[in-house]
């Protein structure tokens, strides 16, 4: 079991920084790591003195950060002050004992066409995976690379949101069995993929994915107990799957929700518990620094 939690941004002058963790961002401002170095070493060291391995950790998020964009949408490289953060991050995590699970991309990316283009013509992956990969790919601080955060609730075949159904699941499969191939090339790191829901866990598995471990984010919601699978009374086992299986986020406070979300009274132990005791590779609460209403972690 590892003991693992969501960064999953820092908090920048009382805002969370969504997306700009590393490097400059869309409104040419610079709000990363080593903009407040201290802040984010005190993190780190009170996650360690918690007993924390593994720090999951969001890198490029939607496109707003970290990567530079041409004038005409074409995505042009991985931006200057982008290797200052990654390196200064890596440092901090190295001399606190913890690892990072670097989440590449979250499903919002999807929503830009433009931005969209650049994972469907390979352009992110031989113009910010490969050169991410040579300068930092061998660190030892790195435990895994988290592809693509909750791609199920954009891919046509898994989501229920035709709005925001804007791929298709072949197209998926291609992307991450491309991501996870040059990751494989250039680190020894593991490799996963951040499911948003419970239901789905069988699909990550699937050998085409080129995946090491499964992950599934459990958030139940009593006005909808059908709409995904619970993952209580559920071993990893019950699950049927040939890799080992994480919960990568779960709710650390069930008193702490959005105003449209109501969580059953399931608490963190609840979680722990049953990743240990149900041979679950880990629980990951969602979020160490409260990073939106679901709260933080006491």
């Amino acid at each position: 079991m590892i003991t693992g939690i969501n960064y999953p941004w820092t908090i920048f002058e009382g805002k969370p920084n969504y997306g700009c963790d590393f490097g400059r961002n869309q409104w040419n401002c610079h709000a990363g790591v080593t903009a407040h170095l201290d802040d984010v070493r005190a993190d780190f060291r009170a996650m360690s003195e918690a007993g924390i391995e593994v720090v999951r950790w969001f890198v490029f998020t939607d496109g707003r950060g970290g990567i530079e964009w041409g004038s005409d949408g074409e995505l042009v490289g991985i931006e200057a002050t982008f290797n200052t953060d990654m390196s200064a991050a890596l440092e901090i995590a190295g001399a606190e004992n913890v690892r990072l699970c670097l989440v590449l991309v979250d499903f919002a990316w999807l929503d830009h066409p433009d931005r969209r283009k650049a994972l469907e013509s390979d352009a992110f992956v031989d113009r910010v995976l490969d050169p991410l990969l040579d300068r930092f790919g061998r660190s030892d601080a790195i435990h895994s690379f988290d592809v693509i955060n909750e791609p199920d609730w954009v891919t046509q075949e898994l989501t229920t949101n035709a709005k925001r159904a804007v791929w298709p699941l072949d197209q998926l499969r291609a992307f991450v069995s491309t991501m996870a191939d040059r990751i494989r090339r250039r680190s020894r790191a593991l490799i996963t993929l951040g499911g948003g829901q419970v239901k789905f866990a069988k699909e990550w598995d699937d050998p085409i994915y080129g995946l090491d471990f499964v992950q599934i984010h459990s958030y139940p919601d009593v006005r909808y107990p059908d709409r995904d699978l619970s993952v209580f009374e559920r071993s990893a086992a019950d699950f049927g799957l040939t890799k080992p299986l994480l919960i990568g986020e779960c709710p650390s406070n069930p008193r702490l929700h959005p105003p449209g979300h109501l969580s059953p009274a399931y608490t963190l132990d609840d979680y722990l518990n049953l990743a240990r005791d149900g041979g679950y590779l880990g629980a990951w609460p969602w979020s160490f620094k409260g990073v939106d209403e679901f709260g933080a972690v006491s």
